[in-house]
């Protein structure tokens, strides 16, 4: 009977089995395995071989919860079993452990590409080859120097200020109405104009000159704009002058403007200087938009210094060119780049995107039904299906903002089953990003990965590790010996 018997030792665990069975296990049933008797010995995960064990004698394959799907599979390797026998309850979380495995290799090497820029510059043992890393360390990398942090302050406030700038210039307390000589220059593409205007000017100087010592009622002038009402200014001798539709904004503003653009052109200039690898340089999507931002507020002061009048048109062709200029809110993007926080929200959005987009494609095709049905059903309230398009967006993405809706029963009832169809097609694919952003984040907060580096170093560093510890509690009591002393 005990010849019917093997035992299979796995690092340490016996396992009793039947011939038949230890014979029906690969890589076990040598040339000779009839004549295999007592113990053999393997170096395989034990806690791995139960689930497996188990296939090859009930047929049905789990993977235990306390095992790495890592290690399982390699196990599946040794003993010959495909991935696919797993059962559904198990394979399920098989496939998704490799999935996140992939998402999480792409991350680690845009990582190690976004961090290791400045690394790859090679320098020369002298001090003025090493400067070109050093000034491309204080562009780029904000925690690598005192320096790099003050250089980051300095960028930030300035690209916060041309924000600011951006925005103020629109309000209508930061505007004015125009002064005599910015009148001049509108006026002075038109001679006739400009010379009628010179005449006006005169006339209201000398009025003003012979009722100087009479009180007069400050004129008032009305700048249609945001259908406020500016006071004019008392010294400017052409109030009454205004043209229509013109506004200036206040002189410091420009100021700004100036002094920021040149701080951004010679951070530019700096930057593709120092960069060590100019290719890779141009083709980054927040150098490009640099580049975009600082062209449009160059154009843009060169055509109003051309052409004044389209600096204080409000509604001009230069209006294409400075909508332009929103690409400088996008330098925010570059002062927190480097944050892990937003790499990590970048690269769940990327590895989200395909389901982002199914969202999409399902939201537009719900969208278009309910539409459509609306529309037919209560036709007082939407004059065109597009309009009914709105609606239905706007009430599937939960935003209403109540500008057109249904106003009989059948709207009202179709207006509940888009509603209700619209947190479901957004509940189903919203996890999907949280999911990988919380995996991102799980991962950027792990120590560094030694194992990628292969079996010898993880053993060497091992070694050192304990070699060095060893030392250490050695020098101590001499350490305490001599304090004593």
């Amino acid at each position: 009977m005990e010849k019917d018997i093997i035992d299979l030792n796995l690092n340490g665990r016996v396992f009793r089995l039947k011939r038949s069975t230890f014979l029906r296990l690969p890589n076990t049933s040598l040339e000779h395995g009839e004549d295999i008797h007592g113990e053999v010995y393997m170096e395989r995960h034990a806690d791995s071989f139960d689930a497996i064990l188990w296939y090859y004698t009930n047929g049905e394959l789990h993977m235990p919860n306390s095992i790495c799907p890592a290690v399982f599979k390699k196990e599946l390797e040794f003993w010959s079993v495909e991935p696919n026998k797993l059962s559904q309850c198990c394979y399920i979380k098989y496939l998704s452990f490799f999935e996140d495995q992939k998402l999480l290799k792409t991350f680690q090497e845009d990582e190690k590409k976004s961090t290791g820029m400045g690394k790859s510059v090679k320098t020369g043992r002298s001090k003025l080859g090493k400067c070109p890393s050093k000034v491309w360390r204080i562009l780029d990398e904000p925690s690598s120097s005192v320096a790099a942090k003050i250089y980051v302050a300095m960028s930030a406030f300035v690209i916060l200020m041309s924000i600011f700038v951006l925005c103020v210039s629109t309000h209508p307390a930061f505007q004015r109405e125009l002064k005599d000589d910015e009148l001049e220059a509108f006026y002075s593409s038109e001679p006739e104009k400009l010379q009628l205007f010179k005449g006006l000017r005169n006339t209201n100087l000398k009025t003003s000159n012979s009722n100087e010592n009479k009180v007069l009622p400050v004129p008032q002038v009305k700048v249609v704009h945001h259908n406020d009402t500016v006071a004019s200014d008392p010294e400017n001798s052409t109030a009454g002058l205004l043209p229509p539709n013109t506004v200036a904004r206040f002189r410091y503003l420009d100021y700004l403007d100036y002094a920021m653009v040149t701080f951004f052109g010679i951070e530019l200039v700096i930057r593709i200087t120092f960069s060590p690898k100019k290719s890779k340089f141009f083709s980054s999507l927040l150098n490009i938009i640099d580049v975009i931002a600082l062209s449009s507020e160059v154009s843009t002061m060169i055509v109003e210094y051309i052409f004044p009048k389209e600096k204080y048109t409000k509604f001009s062709a230069l209006d294409i060119v400075e909508c332009i200029q929103i690409a400088r809110v996008f330098r925010l993007f570059r002062l927190v780049k480097n944050f892990i926080g937003f790499r990590i929200l970048v690269y769940s959005v990327r590895a989200s995107l395909k389901n982002m987009l199914l969202m999409i494609f399902n939201l537009l095709v719900a969208a278009l039904i309910f539409s459509s049905i609306v529309f037919y059903s209560d036709r007082a309230s939407f004059q065109s299906i597009p309009d009914a398009i709105w609606w239905s967006i706007v009430t599937m993405t939960t935003v209403g903002y109540g500008d057109s809706y249904p106003k009989n029963i059948p709207g009202r009832f179709l207006g509940c089953l888009c509603a209700i169809s619209g947190i479901f097609v957004i509940a189903v694919s919203i996890p999907v990003l949280v999911n990988n952003y919380v995996l991102f984040t799980g991962f950027a907060n792990l120590p560094i990965n030694r194992n990628s580096e292969g079996l010898s170093s993880l053993l060497r560093y091992e070694f050192d590790s304990r070699k060095e510890k060893k030392r250490s509690q050695e020098t101590e009591p001499m350490t305490s010996v001599q304090n004593m002393r």
